[in-house]
């Protein structure tokens, strides 16, 4: 089980997850997935392990009536952009530093909690699930979303990592990818007391623009950059033959699909 301290992450790799991550995938999936939620007008809406508060952004946007977000994270930088990114807003607005199985949150304070590719990432799953569970209203949901296959991205980020970099960087590109068992999503969440209404998938259109820049992006840069700027050439051309089939018109357009569970708490 990986430490606590393996998902923090700096001020400068917090910024480089908002100017690439969130433009590529998070904000896209933000939007597809409050599209699917009936938000509760006047609602108390709990976004964990926001990041820098994509999800978070939709929420206020689209939320009825005068509500209450919450966005937690493990991860302080985060939440400082995540902040420093939040307009001003009729809804009452809260930030909280928080490990997931430890929330600063009252018991049965919560219509809505939601989990925007969190889970995946939880060291004690059912912990994290169990403590979600106890800040839900009775008749509260939980709206979760996580990989449900490897994108054509990161498998072809992880083949060429192996041959050019080491199977440690290439077991890197595929870890969001790691946990995407839907029966045991659904056995997971059964087990913490909730009730599934719905179990769907929503399938992103991922833009490459820049390749080099996305991949660069990524938790995999530093074992690159220690094998110098030759071998990343190499490996931004071997991602690049391997995604033929994606380009349209100078650009990759790559699918990347993910679970959409919504759960309730009896």
């Amino acid at each position: 089980m990986p430490p606590i301290d393996a998902f923090r992450l700096s001020d400068a790799a917090a910024r480089k997850y908002q100017d690439h991550s969130v433009p590529a995938m998070f904000a896209p999936l933000a939007e597809a997935t409050v599209e699917r939620l009936e938000l509760p007008a006047d609602g108390h809406i709990l976004d964990v392990a926001c990041g820098t508060g994509a999800l978070t952004r939709v929420i206020l946007q689209h939320l009825p009536g005068k509500g209450r977000v919450v966005g937690a994270d493990l991860n302080q930088s985060m939440l400082d952009i995540a902040q420093s990114l939040t307009t001003q807003t009729n809804h009452r607005v809260d930030w909280v530093a928080s490990d997931v199985t430890a929330l600063p949150l009252d018991a049965h304070s919560f219509d809505l909690a939601c989990i925007q590719q969190g889970l995946q990432f939880f060291p004690d799953k059912p912990a994290a699930l169990a403590e979600i569970y106890r800040v839900l209203k009775p008749g509260g949901r939980l709206c979760l979303t996580c990989w449900r296959a490897i994108s054509p991205f990161n498998d072809a980020l992880a083949e060429a990592l192996a041959i050019h970099v080491g199977d440690d960087a290439a077991q890197k590109a595929r870890a969001p990818f790691s946990f995407r068992d839907g029966d045991i999503i659904t056995n997971l969440l059964r087990q913490a007391g909730y009730s599934i209404a719905l179990h769907d998938g929503i399938i992103l259109q991922r833009r490459f623009e820049d390749l080099r820049a996305q991949v660069l992006a990524l938790p995999v840069e530093q074992d690159m950059r220690e094998k110098g700027e030759a071998v990343i050439d190499l490996i931004l051309d071997d991602i690049s033959t391997r995604l033929a089939p994606y380009a349209q018109d100078g650009v990759f357009i790559v699918p990347q699909e993910a679970h959409f569970f919504v759960a309730t708490r009896p």
